[in-house]
């Protein structure tokens, strides 16, 4: 197969010329592409996919599975053709949208040929080259296009562009209905007595009704003001519990540590009932600590047993919480005994890469919960989490770690 490097130069070159020649002239000229509506969507479609991609094709030159091999490659392709489409919509100002094009085609008719090896046996002995080879100047395009999209939203200024939702770590479907709630019904009057409790009475100056919400899971709305911030909940009909919290404002000094936040978020969920929980990750924005909490049974994460907490990093106080997944999920498990050891598991792992940590989780995956080796890797200097079906081998999911200014989380 030809090799790909003269295709990863010209598309990185292309790429650069079509966003800007320099910081300066990019900015300006995504300033007057701002104005179309039409031309911000295409941007951020771009941006969208080009991550996706580099993501999927990170992962791809991870894993060992044949299953996820698939997954990844038929990602490639429906991503190569989505920016192929969105990047075709920009202005070619610079005549060279067409090398970048023919760079994506190149990827999509790459994986679609893997694709095709992979159902006949494996990948070629040259696919880990040419990928590698790929993934060098998909990387610069996906930074090229991500600054481009800053510029077009917010003229340059990262901060100015919206939280994405913080998730958990793996995406994978919830459990039908809400295993961990009593079956009695409150009333209004108990859920706001409920809703001071849960912030702490100490805290509490006043608290109001708020509106109700309705659905699959009903909860009456309650507003609870502290000293300095006012904190809005929805506390559930069935079973009085607090499924959301969250303050009206942020913007606290970050004066604690993330460990210090930790252990605090750890100690409130403790005195409410939840559960003996780990925060194996956290991100950090507007002075608030974002924990993701999990379930802990026997030394075994249950990974669908989960709390989302926001800890303010001035006081180290809890302002935030979100357990719709907890609620959902949370009984006490009868755990198989892996029959696989941690060395046989780890014999499915790709062979160049380094086994950092590794211990059991509960993995929700195809509707059911299925008991893991959860090993922690490291390959030319990124972090990667795969985890290994415990009675099987297979590779069932396989994570990037994301490393955030202040934090991690996995994609």
């Amino acid at each position: 197969m030809k090799r790909t490097l003269p295709y990863l130069l010209l598309g990185v070159l292309s790429l650069t010329l079509l966003i800007a020649l320099n910081a300066s002239q990019r900015r300006t000229a995504t300033a007057e592409l701002a104005l179309n509506e039409g031309i911000r969507s295409a941007v951020a479609e771009a941006a969208s996919e080009l991550e996706t991609l580099t993501l999927s094709l990170e992962k791809l030159l991870v894993t060992t599975s044949t299953r996820q091999k698939t997954q990844l490659l038929s990602q490639l392709v429906l991503s190569a053709d989505r920016a192929q489409t969105s990047l075709a919509a920009l202005p070619d100002h610079q005549g060279q949208q067409a090398a970048v094009l023919a760079y994506l085609s190149r990827l999509s008719h790459l994986a679609q040929t893997y694709l095709s090896d992979l159902a006949e046996g494996d990948l070629p002995s040259e696919a880990h080259a040419d990928l590698s080879d790929m993934l060098g100047g998909l990387q610069l395009l996906q930074a090229e296009m991500t600054l481009a999209r800053q510029d077009v939203f917010t003229g340059g200024d990262p901060e100015a562009l919206p939280m994405s939702e913080v998730t958990a770590p793996p995406s994978a479907q919830e459990l039908r209905g809400y295993k961990a709630l009593p079956s009695r019904e409150i009333g209004s009057g108990e859920a706001m007595q409920l809703a001071k409790e849960f912030v702490g009475n100490e805290r509490v100056t006043a608290v109001s009704q708020a509106p109700n919400t309705a659905g699959a899971l009903p909860a009456f709305g309650v507003t609870v003001q502290t000293a300095d911030v006012q904190l809005n909940l929805e506390v559930t009909r069935r079973g009085g519990k607090v499924l959301l919290m969250a303050p009206e404002t942020a913007s606290f000094p970050m004066t604690k540590t993330p460990e210090q936040c930790s252990a605090a978020a750890l100690n409130f969920l403790q005195s409410r009932g939840f559960a003996q929980m780990e925060a194996p990750y956290y991100q950090v924005y507007d002075g608030l600590c974002v924990l993701t909490c999990v379930y802990v049974q026997n030394g075994v994460l249950i990974w669908p047993d989960r709390v989302l907490v926001q800890v303010r990093m001035d006081t180290a106080e809890v302002v935030g919480i979100e357990a719709r997944s907890y609620w959902r999920n949370h009984i006490p498990r009868k755990l198989q005994t892996p029959l696989l050891t941690r060395s046989e598991a780890q014999a499915s792992l790709s062979p160049g890469t380094q086994v950092d940590a590794a211990r059991l989780c509960l993995l929700p995956s195809d509707g059911q919960e299925r008991l893991c080796w959860q090993f922690t890797l490291t390959q030319e200097g990124e972090t990667y989490i795969s985890y290994i079906d415990a009675m099987t081998g297979q590779e069932l999911l396989l994570e990037k770690v994301m490393q955030l200014e202040f934090g991690a989380v996995p994609a």
